[in-house]
C-alpha cells in the first residue's frame, strides 16, 4: 500500500487534468463544439472500456507493478504525440488510445490491493484507496483550471509528466524495495465451481447503481465547465474550485463508508443512494448561479462515492478473481460515462443544460426500478421453499 496509495494519487490527478484541460484545450484551441468534446470524452472512455477485457489476457500474464509500468509509458508517448496534432480527429483518436492501455492500470492495481481480503479488512482497504485516488479528483480540476488560464497546453504537459512519474515510482520500487520485489501476487482465472468463490449477489443492484451514477458524472462533466463559463461567466480557475467541492464531498463518502460497515449486506442502502440523485439533478436544472453549483455538486459527489463503493466492495467480497470483478466494475463505470459525456454532450448543444440534467434523470430513473425490481425478487426467492425457488430465478 505505500506503492499503491501514492501512484493512485498521481495517476488519479493526471487524468483528472488532462480530463478537464482537454475540454478547454479543444474549444479554444481547435474549435470544437460540446458534442465533440463529449465524443472525445465517450472514446476514452469506451476504449478503455473495450481494454478491460481485451488487455485481461496480457494482465494475467503479469504481475500487477509492471502492467502499472507498461501502462503509464505507453499512455505517456500517445499524450506526447497528442501535443501536436492539429485536429479534432487526430485528437479524439490520441485521447482513445491513451483511455485504451489505461486498463492495464486500474483493474490490475484494484486487484492487487484486495488480494486475499473480505470483511472489515477489505472495507478498510477500499476506503484507504478511495480516499488515495479522490485525493487527485479533488486537486485536479483546481489545478487544470488555473494552468489551462495560464497556457492552455499546460494541463496536458503536467498531466503527461505526473503519469512518467506513476511509471517511474513503480519501476523504482520494484527495483529497490525488497518488498515489492518479493512479492509474487499475480491474478488467476476462476474456475467453474471454484469453492474458493463466495461473492454475493448484492454486486447486481450495486452495479446498476454505479451505471448510473456514472451517467450523471460522465454528463456533469462536460456540462458543467461549458455551462459555468457561458452562461454563469466562470473564467477557468473557478471552474476548477466548482469541480473541486466534489471531489472533495466524494473524498469524505470514501472515509465515512469505510469506517462504518452498517451498510454491509442492507441492499436498501444501494437503492437509496440512487434515490438522493434525483432531486439534486432537479435542482441543478433550475441551477443558474455559482452558489447553486457550488451547493449541488458536493451531495452528487456524495451519492456517487457511496454507489461507487458498494459496486467495488460487493464486488470482490468473497470473489476468488478479483481483478477481473474490478476489470467488470472499470467497464460498467465505462459504459455510464460514456452514455452521459455522449448525451450531455449532444443534449446540452441541441437544447440546453436543462434537457442534458433531465436525461440523466431518466437513466437514474430506470437505474431505481432495475434496482428494486432485483431486491424484490431476490427477497422473494429467499423467503420461498427450495423447490420453487428455479422458477423464480
Amino acid at each position: 500500500m505505500h506503492v499503491i496509495l501514492p501512484v493512485s494519487v498521481l495517476n488519479s490527478a493526471a487524468y483528472t487534468i488532462i480530463g478537464l484541460g482537454l475540454v478547454f484545450y479543444m474549444r479554444d484551441r481547435l474549435a470544437a463544439g460540446a458534442a465533440a468534446i463529449g465524443l472525445a470524452s465517450a472514446t476514452f472512455n469506451a476504449l478503455y472500456f473495450v481494454g478491460c477485457f481485451a488487455l485481461r489476457p496480457v494482465g494475467l500474464r503479469m504481475m500487477p507493478r509492471y502492467s502499472l509500468v507498461v501502462s503509464s509509458a505507453v499512455a505517456v508517448a500517445l499524450l506526447s504525440l497528442l501535443l501536436t496534432a492539429n485536429s479534432i480527429a487526430a485528437v479524439i483518436l490520441l485521447y482513445g488510445a491513451v483511455g485504451f492501455t489505461l486498463a492495464l492500470f486500474w483493474p490490475p492495481i484494484m486487484g492487487w490491493l484486495s488480494a486475499a481480503l473480505d470483511g472489515r479488512q477489505l472495507n478498510s482497504r477500499i476506503s484507504h484507496f478511495n480516499l488515495a485516488w479522490s485525493a487527485g479528483v479533488i486537486v485536479g480540476p483546481l489545478a487544470a483550471g488555473f494552468l489551462a488560464q495560464w497556457r492552455l497546453d499546460a494541463p496536458l504537459i503536467v498531466g503527461t509528466v505526473l503519469i512518467g512519474a506513476v511509471g517511474s515510482v513503480v519501476l523504482f520500487a520494484s527495483i529497490f524495495l525488497s518488498e515489492i520485489r518479493a512479492d509474487t501476487h499475480r491474478d488467476r482465472r476462476a474456475a467453474p465451481g471454484d469453492a474458493a468463490d463466495a461473492s454475493t449477489t448484492l454486486r447486481y443492484p450495486a452495479w446498476i447503481g454505479l451505471v448510473s451514477s456514472y451517467v450523471v458524472l460522465g454528463a456533469l462533466m462536460v456540462i458543467v465547465p461549458l455551462h459555468a463559463r457561458s452562461a454563469i461567466g466562470l473564467a477557468e480557475g473557478a471552474v476548477g474550485i466548482l469541480l473541486l467541492s466534489r471531489g472533495l464531498a466524494a473524498a469524505i463518502g470514501f472515509w465515512v463508508l469505510g469506517a462504518w460497515v452498517g451498510w454491509h449486506g442492507r441492499p436498501a442502502h444501494i437503492v437509496i443512494a440512487q434515490l438522493a440523485t434525483v432531486p439534486l439533478l432537479i435542482a441543478l436544472m433550475g441551477a443558474g448561479s455559482l452558489p447553486a453549483y457550488a451547493i449541488v455538486l458536493p451531495l452528487i459527489g456524495l451519492a456517487v462515492a457511496t454507489s461507487y463503493t458498494f459496486s467495488v466492495y460487493y464486488g470482490v467480497a468473497g470473489a476468488s478473481d478479483r481483478t477481473r470483478r474490478m476489470a467488470i466494475h472499470e467497464a460498467l463505470l465505462t459504459v455510464g460515462s460514456v452514455g452521459g459525456a455522449l448525451m450531455g454532450g449532444r443534449l446540452y448543444e441541441a437544447a440546453g443544460a436543462r434537457a442534458a440534467y433531465l436525461g440523466a434523470m431518466v437513466a437514474v430513473g430506470i437505474a431505481i426500478v432495475a434496482q428494486l425490481i432485483f431486491v424484490a425478487r431476490t427477497r422473494l426467492r429467499l423467503r420461498a421453499p427450495e423447490s420453487d425457488r428455479s422458477q423464480i430465478e
